[in-house]
This record gives structure tokens, sequence and C-alpha cells, in this order.
């Protein structure tokens, strides 16, 4: 005999005491698919970086990319100046201008060979880059003389700063 329960015949199996639907249509359920496959994963990464690389070069112009090459170069100007100093006892000097950049002996004044290029170590900046005027002389103990901090301002978006104590150059 048929039981009604919520608008549908259930039949009771007498044995088991369990309803079974009567619709004869009904499917197995499956496993629920759940995330991401890696491949998709990888599109979507690939697709945000493109989109990232685009935008971020509109925002971004090409002055501040100069700056910071222009100011990682002069970091390794003055440091190399350092080593010289300390390597010969000091008077070594870095002098800057509005356009370019040199590391020269005192004695002379002669501007010291460039370890990583060929000719003499003095750099012009290119011409969408510009450097404030300064002039730091380093002794024998790789210290500025006198030992004041100075600054070098590197275009608009960077300062690099030559401790006084110690001639750590950052920015």
């Amino acid at each position: 005999m048929p039981n009604l329960i919520g608008g549908r015949a259930n039949y009771f199996f007498p044995d088991s005491g369990e309803a079974k639907n009567s619709s004869k249509n009904s499917l197995p359920a499956t496993k629920c698919q759940q995330g991401f496959t890696l491949v998709e994963l990888v599109v979507v990464i690939l697709i945000l970086g493109i989109i990232a690389i685009n935008v971020g070069s509109r925002f971004f112009g090409a002055s501040a990319y100069s700056d910071r090459k222009v100011a990682d170069e002069l970091i390794e100007a003055i440091r190399y100046a350092q080593h010289v100093a300390m390597s010969r006892g000091g008077g070594i000097q870095l002098v800057t201008t509005t356009t370019s950049y040199t590391v020269q002996d005192t004695a002379g004044p002669t501007i010291l060979p460039n370890p990583n290029k060929s000719g003499d170590y003095s750099v012009t900046v290119p011409a969408n880059s510009s450097l404030s005027a300064v002039s730091i002389t380093f002794n024998g103990l790789g210290q500025p003389t006198p030992t004041t901090d100075s600054t070098i301002t590197v275009g608009s978006n960077f300062t690099i700063t030559v401790e006084g104590d110690t001639g750590y150059a950052h920015y």
C-alpha cells in the first residue's frame, strides 16, 4: 500500500524499513568538482601578468627606470672610489655634475680607469636624468672627508646618502 508523504508515493519494504523513491529516472549521486586545474591557474596568471605589464608601463614612465639605473651605477662608483681610496691610502674623489660623474685621484686630478668598461671612469647620465653637483673625497679608511653625510639627488625619484662615519652609500 502506498504511503503519501510530501505528495510523493513511497513504498516501504518490510525487511529494511527504508523508503524508496518511486521516481525511476533518478541518477546516482556524483562527486562534485571543486577547485581549478593547474592549466587554468597558469593561464589566468599569465593573462594577469600581461595586463599588469601593460598597465604598469603606463603608470611608470621611462625616467623612473632611467633614474634607478643611474642611482645604482652611481652607488657602484661611490663604492669603487671608497675601495680604491682604502687600497691607496686616501685621496680618491667622486665628482658629480648635473650631467655626469667621475672617479678621480685628487693628486692629479687624474680620472681613474673604469673596471667594468674600457676607458676612464667618467660617465654621462642619460638626457632624461639629472644629478646634483657634489664632490666627495675618501680617506684611507674609506670615510668621506670631512666626515659629514653627503646627499646626491638623482632626477626626482632618488636621493643617495653617503654616511659620514662609514662612507656607506644608499638610497
